[in-house]
Order: structure tokens, then C-alpha cells, then sequence
């Protein structure tokens, strides 16, 4: 750093020296801000849905996947299960389970 007679606050010098940028406003500079960025939104989109299903009476298989889950999921076993099955398929296990369900 330059040495120089210092007035004070109002240095225009020791402001500019000052001056930093953090990581997130240059993402292109760092490959893990971004991968951080999308992994928060994807994260938050996880938490609403799961939130949503709960409220909803449906107790999803885990946090991570939520999101895509409530969007592709037709049946209630797929989101209990965590595990997305052919529409036939996801309706015949649907029907088995409202079956043994009764017996």
C-alpha cells in the first residue's frame, strides 16, 4: 500500500483501496457460486413442494426430489415411495393397495 498524508474519511485513496467484489457478482469466476446458486434454488423449490404435499396429507419419500416429484407423480404411492412408475403401472399398484387396504 502507498504511503500517503491521509486527511482522513474523505481520503478518495483509502476508499478506492477499499473496494472489494464478492464472489457472487462474478460467477463466470468461480464454477462453485453458480453450482451454489442452482443447488439453492432447486433447494427451495424441493422445501416448498415437500411443505405443500404435507399440507396436503401426503408424506413425500425425502426432501431432495420433491420438486419434480409433485410435478410428474400421478399417484400417491409414487410420491411415498419416491419413485416414478409407468401410468399403468403406478394405477394397478394404486388399485393393489386401495384393495388390501379394505380387506
Amino acid at each position: 500500500m502507498m504511503k500517503h498524508d491521509c486527511p482522513g474519511e474523505t481520503c478518495w485513496y483509502c476508499k478506492v483501496a477499499s473496494v472489494s467484489f464478492s464472489a457472487s457478482s462474478m460467477p463466470t469466476r468461480n464454477g462453485s457460486v453458480a453450482e451454489t446458486n442452482r443447488a439453492e434454488k432447486r433447494l427451495t423449490k424441493d422445501r416448498d413442494a415437500f411443505k405443500a404435499m404435507r399440507e396436503q396429507g401426503i408424506q413425500p419419500a425425502r426432501l431432495k426430489g420433491a420438486a419434480d416429484l409433485q410435478d410428474h407423480a400421478t399417484t400417491k404411492s409414487e410420491i411415498e415411495t419416491g419413485r416414478l412408475l409407468p401410468k399403468k403401472l403406478a394405477s394397478k399398484v394404486e388399485a393393489a393397495k386401495k384393495e388390501l387396504a379394505h380387506s
